[in-house]
């Protein structure tokens, strides 16, 4: 990341401000936030959110250790009071357009900026159907179990779905699966260690490719999706896309993009519940083509083409 003096940005957005073009900005940071709110109402401005920008850290406190706390708490503290202090006037601007991905996250940078978001939209991250293409999935995909997810922080939820799958190994059946676990972090040797002495189960520490997530998607009929904050579940979507069978945790914003009729939802944080949502699935294989063909339509229908970029450039276009 290049560093922008206050000068140099000044200098930009009056070059902008001259041509009459939007801007468009990702993840401001609290010195850029603080330039476009002087910019409000004397030239166009869009600003989209991913999370974290205006986001108490605290709502992730499962990703901190208490030693973390104590060493950088005050650090953190301050970060916090920058970014809600330079968002807040963005969000109180009508000449802002400020972007979320979902409701839940709208919610909470809120409450969190402390502001109303006056000019908002809910604009979902696009899911491309034509990538994670659809496959209908038969009683016997219920046998093939994958997680692919990062392995980087404790809020993926990894830890959950290897203890539900360390229970189950004790049960006959469970030789039955066969089950991949690809991902990549600072995590995943010390999450997946329970797993090491299962025979169907395969590690794999690594990134994959969007090639390789399709054919992982493909050669797979389960996906599991543990989570303990998600502002949207991309992961979650793309599997779902793919007609993956899903369970997944009904936390955060992850009701506003699946439900009971898509995914299977445990309790949040429980493993055995995590468990037994596995169990019933494989003892219930039958299911299996109803969810898949929901959760596909479902992502098309909420996170497909028009619903995300269309509705993006029809935004870029009104600020025009």
């Amino acid at each position: 990341m290049v560093e922008v003096h206050h000068d140099e940005m000044q200098q930009v957005l009056g070059d902008l401000r001259r041509l009459s073009i939007p801007v468009l900005v990702h993840s401001p940071t609290p010195q850029l936030s603080a330039a476009l709110a002087a910019e409000a109402g004397r030239q166009p401005i869009a600003v989209w959110y991913h999370g974290y920008e205006v986001r108490d850290y605290r709502r992730l406190s499962t990703n901190y250790s208490r030693a973390d706390l104590v060493a950088h708490g005050r650090s953190l503290d301050g970060l916090n009071a920058r970014r809600f202090e330079t968002a807040r006037p963005m969000f109180e601007s009508p000449d802002i357009a400020v972007v979320f991905v979902s409701q839940f996250q709208k919610t909470m940078s809120e409450f969190d900026v402390g502001a109303e978001a006056t000019n908002s939209h809910i604009i979902p991250n696009h899911i491309d159907n034509t990538i994670f293409a659809p496959r209908v999935r038969t009683a016997d995909d219920a046998r093939d179990i994958l997680l692919l997810r990062s392995f980087s922080q404790r809020n993926y939820g990894n830890d959950i779905a290897v203890e539900a799958l360390r229970q189950l190994g004790r049960e006959p059946w469970f030789r039955e699966l066969r089950v991949t676990i690809r991902g990549f972090g600072r995590l995943f040797d010390s999450v997946v260690a329970p797993l090491r002495e299962l025979p169907n189960v395969v590690l794999q520490n690594r990134y994959s490719t969007i090639p390789e997530m399709m054919a992982l998607h493909h050669d797979n009929g389960v996906m599991l999706c543990p989570t303990r904050y998600d502002t949207q579940g991309v992961v979650l979507g793309e599997a779902m896309a793919s007609g993956m069978v899903t369970i997944t945790n009904p936390v955060a914003a992850i009701p506003e993009y699946t439900d009971e009729t898509c995914s299977l939802l445990p309790r949040p944080d429980d493993p055995r519940a995590f468990a037994n949502a596995i169990r019933h699935l494989f003892h219930n294989p039958d299911l299996m083509p109803s969810y898949s063909r929901n959760a596909a339509e479902r992502v098309a229908e909420q996170c497909g083409l028009a619903a995300t970029i269309g509705r993006e450039l029809d935004l870029i276009g009104s600020l025009s």
